[in-house]
C-alpha cells in the first residue's frame, strides 16, 4: 500500500516537473518587446522611442529586451551582441504590428524620413513593399541586406543625419502615402 502511494506520488511530482519545464522552454516562440512610447529610450542613440511605425527591438538569449526608434539602430546594436540575441522584431509600417525582422521586407528610401534618418520602413508582404518603394522612389531590401550593408559601413546609415536626430515624421513626394490597399 505504501509502495502505491509513493509511485503515485513520485508519478505527480514527474508529471508535474514536466509540465514546469515545457512551460518555461527556451524554444517557445519568442515575443516582442514591450515599449512605452514617449518614455522608453532607443539603446543605440540614446532618444526617447516616440514613433511606433518605425520602432524596432529584440529579446536576448536570457530574455533582456532592447528597443530601439529606428531599423537602422537595431541592426547596428544587433552586429555588436554576435550570438546573444534570440529574436528580432519590427513595426510593420503600415498596420503597426510587430512582425519578424528576419522575414520582412524592407524599403529604403531618401524620402523616408525616420527618426535616426536611416530611411528604413518594414512591411510583412513583398507586394506592400514593393508598392512603398515605387511610391517613395525607393528600393525594397531583404534583412540580410541590411546586414551587408551595416558590416560594410558600420557608422554610416543609409542617408547620414545633418544634426543626428530627427524625429518629424516621413516626407512623401507629392502628398502621397505608402499603404497597401
Amino acid at each position: 500500500m505504501l509502495s502505491k502511494i509513493l509511485t503515485g506520488f513520485l508519478l505527480v511530482v514527474g508529471v508535474s516537473l514536466g509540465v514546469c519545464a515545457c512551460a518555461s522552454d527556451a524554444s517557445a516562440t519568442p515575443q516582442p518587446p514591450t515599449i512605452h512610447y514617449g518614455e522608453d529610450v532607443c539603446e543605440f542613440c540614446g532618444m526617447i522611442v516616440s514613433e511606433e511605425r518605425f520602432a524596432a527591438g529584440y529579446v536576448l538569449q536570457d530574455g533582456t529586451e532592447r528597443v530601439f526608434d529606428d531599423i537602422g539602430d537595431m541592426i547596428q546594436q544587433y552586429l555588436r551582441e554576435p550570438g546573444q540575441v534570440a529574436a528580432l522584431f519590427v513595426h510593420e509600417y503600415n498596420e503597426h504590428t510587430w512582425i519578424r525582422a528576419e522575414t520582412a521586407y524592407y524599403v529604403h528610401s531618401d524620402h523616408l524620413t525616420t527618426p535616426m534618418l536611416s530611411g528604413l520602413a518594414a512591411f510583412a508582404g513583398e507586394a506592400a513593399a514593393q508598392q512603398a518603394a515605387a511610391d517613395l522612389q525607393g528600393q525594397v531590401m531583404q534583412f540580410e541586406d541590411l546586414l551587408t550593408h551595416y558590416r560594410q559601413h558600420p557608422s554610416t546609415p543609409f542617408a547620414p543625419p545633418e544634426d543626428g536626430h530627427n524625429h518629424s515624421g516621413m516626407d512623401m513626394p507629392d502628398g502621397d502615402h505608402a499603404h497597401s490597399d
